[in-house]
């Protein structure tokens, strides 16, 4: 059978335990229970203290973290979040999703290390074990963690490592440059989402890990923003023929199919994320469509529209979603939620502002349009 299909048949195979520091074992096997408040109090879980304690130091998460170049400490980030840690106690999913989030990403202007990059595919793959919803508090860490992944979250839906010798869960850009982006920063380590284990039994489905996240109306601001953030990010690095710049000898060629891809990936996410949002609201998981609507608006950063002019530089995947917003006063929350529309808009500008032709815009918006319905679709 399948591993897919096997896996979306309940099956996931954990793994052999392995020798593990003894911090890391603190975590991974954390059994620490306090009882909630009420008439039908029962064990809420407490991340340990010395889990804990790696919230304020990333560079220690990171190494705790680290499920290594063949996976074999996977486990430990399997383990730290397992089902037996949903029902977390008050303000310990916020501790966990912070630890994981430290671990896996740098500070502003900071290129991935090998070691965050692997960091973030082991929580991304211990994320897709599971369906339900993450504790209180930790879905916006995870969402910051996708968005500081921007990249090789939305590349992942059609691309695999395009080096053969290329098997291990990150990659620096020499060895995945071949599917790291279009406009790589050439020190970012990138995570390999797409890669799959059949010793440890690893894979990434983000359709679950955002579904378990996408009803929490801050993780869904982070979300919603990335993509609209990359979005402009990559618009503004197309040349005047609205493709992809392809460096020949002493001049320039077109690539119009790779913008058509990265372009339609984030108007699938945009149709997705808001798909979960109405799916959410029609079954009762959101009580008040506009309340969290209103949520939203107060978590979203604001509108990004594509630089006016040509950009060349290569900024790290993390800087990609932290860029600024548009100055002045956000958008109504219906307004500012009508994804497909905010798309068209900036894509209208940014063609005004360059002088992009009529035809190549249309097409551009066929392919918006298209994206956005099938991602709306491919939602169940």
């Amino acid at each position: 059978m399948r591993m897919r299909e096997w896996f979306r048949q309940g099956g996931r195979r954990r793994i052999l335990a392995v020798a593990l520091p003894v911090v890391v074992l603190a975590a991974a096997a954390g059994t620490a229970v306090a009882l909630t408040a009420g008439d039908d109090a029962k064990p809420c879980w407490k991340v340990p203290a010395a889990t804990g304690a790696l919230a304020g130091n990333p560079a220690a998460a990171t190494k705790a973290l680290d499920p290594g170049d063949d996976l074999s400490r996977y486990k430990v980030m399997s383990d730290l979040l397992s089902k037996d840690h949903l029902h977390a106690c008050d303000g310990q999913g916020a501790i966990l999703g912070k630890v994981v989030l430290n671990a896996s990403t740098g500070g502003a202007g900071t290129p991935h290390t090998l070691g965050q990059a692997r960091v973030a595919y082991a929580a991304a793959s211990a994320l897709s074990e599971e369906s339900d919803p993450l504790p209180a508090g930790m879905s916006p860490y995870v969402a910051r963690l996708l968005a500081d992944y921007i990249v090789d979250v939305q590349r992942t839906w059609y691309s695999s490592p395009g080096r053969k010798d290329f098997f291990q869960p990150a990659g620096t850009y020499q060895e995945s440059r071949e599917w790291a982006g279009d406009f790589p920063n050439r020190q970012d380590a990138t995570a390999a989402f797409s890669f799959k284990s059949n010793l440890y039994d690893t894979d990434v489905f983000f359709e679950r890990v955002i579904g378990r996240i996408a009803a929490d109306p801050e993780a869904f601001a982070v979300l919603y923003d990335a993509y609209r953030a990359h979005f402009a990010y990559y618009l503004e690095r197309l040349n005047g023929e609205g493709g992809v710049p392809r460096l020949r000898a002493d001049k320039y060629s077109t690539s119009k199919l790779g913008a058509d891809l990265d372009l339609g990936m984030d108007a699938r996410s945009i149709g997705s994320l808001v798909q979960r949002r109405a799916n959410a609201a029609h079954d009762g998981t959101i009580r008040d469509a506009a309340a969290f609507n209103q949520a939203v608006r107060g978590h979203s950063r604001g509108v990004f529209p594509a630089a006016s002019k040509p950009v060349t530089s290569t900024p790290p995947m993390g800087d990609i979603t932290r860029r600024a917003p548009a100055g002045g006063a956000k958008p109504r929350a219906a307004a500012l939620l009508d994804g497909r529309h905010q798309l068209y808009a900036v894509l209208e500008q940014w063609g005004k502002d360059r002088k992009i032709s009529a035809g190549r815009i249309a097409d551009l918006r066929v392919r918006i349009d298209n994206s956005f319905v099938n991602g709306m679709l491919e939602v169940r």
